[in-house]
């Protein structure tokens, strides 16, 4: 209360969500989408608790976001005061940095250090427990209000003579940046950096990783690679832990890494293939590679490259169903079509199976995925971010039942700050992506547990005070999208689809 208070005074504008973990969405998409810095804030206690699971999130999309929350009297330390816990302890797993604050002396050089840790290095989250004697006592001296300048950690670092004799010597050299750099922001340098270098550059922010569906058959190409580059991208179970198979057994490995810990988990999953592995920001990294000369390299590579990711095969999911019923691919053609006659699109893709189909056939349109921590939920949040940094934009967020579960009653929040999104669900009436585990692991006869009701979200929309839209056959969809974006208010669609397992294109 005495932080909202002071917002009061400074006019910041504060969005209060239903639950805690939708402010650190709402952070998260925030500073992936301007690419500055995402705050959130909660209160102490079960509050915390409930901010870890996006909190793992930022973590792992490379994210900076300052968390702030309240935290119990330090004076009354050790006494049993209410919310009395070690929030440090809880919160350090999933941050670069996590402390306490218990004197105003402390504050200004704290935050500071938190947002310099939090955009430096790797980016990621961080974490301040402000103590509540200490929000009410008076700072000593003024604080220094001069607005930061993030750092976009661009420091001047030269290619060591090892690299750029490999690469020169290199035939079929690859680039994959990590999850910090597929932020929109950076779409135009990555794009600059594979034109001018000639090496192709692929941004990789999926759990899938090498079979993420937006990638095509990418994988089939990547094994031919001869030199490959990671760029702010760890060597982790996305792409297989760099293992020989996936990977050709002769390429060398140069990983560029903001920490030093991932340099060493490089290590130990690439032996003596990794070449080098340095401790580097990956914007550092990226500028260091644009300044480098054009290499010769082998003329059908990239190509090669773009064709493998382009490549779409859906022959194993025609059907011989009625064309009028949904399923995951008409629903996904369908919204492809729609969505071709508006403009100004931009749109966040969330859950399992449905989040697979979205992102493999609505590419063009995504600005946000949920990212490598596998997490579900959040993208309504996202999307309210994201429609208030971008509010001439429709801003549709993509999702299915499962995942509209998580935060359905953000739609109030969405309505009251007048933040008109669109959300639309594939609602197949299960949890999808483990119905097909089941199946495959344990049979079609022991599917259990697995299944969701035929729950009308468009009408708990409704309710709330936004729009919505039943849909449950082809000819409904585009009518049902016109209403939603002509109605001026937060919209769901909800539309019934026969759910298949996701799309996978690679057969590398």
């Amino acid at each position: 209360m005495p932080i909202f208070d002071a917002c009061l005074d400074e006019g910041i504008r504060v969005i209060h969500v239903r639950h805690e973990a939708a402010a650190v969405y709402m952070a998260e998409a925030h500073a992936r989408i301007t690419g500055g810095i995402g705050v959130a804030m909660v209160t102490a206690g079960a509050g915390l608790c409930n901010a870890i699971a996006p909190l793992f999130t930022a973590s792992q999309s490379q994210t900076p976001v300052l968390l702030l929350s309240g935290d119990s009297e330090a004076n009354l330390d050790n006494m049993g005061s209410f919310q009395e816990m070690n929030q440090v302890q809880i919160t350090c797993a999933v941050t670069k940095l996590s402390k306490r604050i218990c004197q105003t002396s402390e504050l200004e050089g704290a935050i500071n250090t938190a947002i310099t840790v939090a955009t430096t290095g790797t980016p990621g989250p961080v974490h301040l427990a402000l103590a509540a004697d200490m929000l009410t006592n008076e700072l000593e001296d003024s604080p220094n209000i001069e607005k930061q300048v993030l750092s976009k950690n661009a420091e001047s670092i030269e290619a060591s003579a090892g690299f750029m004799e490999t690469l020169k010597s290199s035939q079929r050299p690859l680039i994959i940046a990590g999850p910090s750099l597929c932020m929109p922001h950076h779409v135009d340098v990555l794009h600059s950096l594979e034109t001018r270098l000639g090496v192709p550059v692929v941004p990789m922010d999926s759990p899938r990783g090498l079979n993420d569906p937006r990638l095509g058959n990418f994988k089939a190409i990547a094994r031919l690679a001869d030199l490959i580059i990671l760029v702010g991208k760890p060597v982790d179970f996305s792409i297989s832990y760099g293992a020989v198979g996936p990977f050709n057994a002769d390429a060398k490995w140069f990983v560029f890494v903001g920490e030093e810990q991932l340099v060493l988990q490089a290590r130990r999953n690439l032996g003596d293939r990794l070449h080098d592995g340095v401790v580097m920001s990956p914007v550092a990294a990226i500028a260091m590679l644009t300044k480098l000369p054009n290499v010769c390299v082998d003329s059908n590579w990239h190509d090669s490259i773009r064709s493998a990711i382009a490549s779409r095969d859906f022959s194993a999911f025609q059907t011989s169903r009625d064309v009028n019923e949904l399923d995951s691919l008409s629903f996904s053609n369908a919204l492809k079509d729609v969505l071709s006659l508006q403009d100004n699109v931009v749109a966040v893709s969330d859950g399992g199976e449905i989040g697979q189909w979205i992102q493999s056939v609505l590419t063009r349109y995504l600005v946000m995925i949920n990212g490598v921590s596998g997490a579900i939920g959040g993208s309504l949040s996202y999307a309210m971010a994201i429609k208030q940094v971008l509010p001439d934009k429709n801003v549709l967020a993509f999702m299915g039942d499962g995942t509209v579960g998580f935060h359905l009653a953000e739609f109030e929040t969405a309505v009251r700050e007048n933040l008109h999104v669109v959300a639309v669900i594939g609602n197949d009436m299960q949890w999808n992506a483990e119905v097909k585990i089941q199946e495959r692991d344990y049979g079609p006869d022991r599917v259990f547990a697995c299944g969701l009701s035929d729950a009308r979200y468009d009408l708990v929309a409704t309710a709330l005070g936004g729009h919505g839209e039943f849909v449950t056959n082809l000819a409904e969809i585009g009518p049902a999208f016109e209403r939603a974006l002509a109605s001026g208010k937060p919209a769901c669609i909800n539309v019934r689809i026969h759910g298949f397992g996701a799309p996978t294109f690679a057969n590398g």
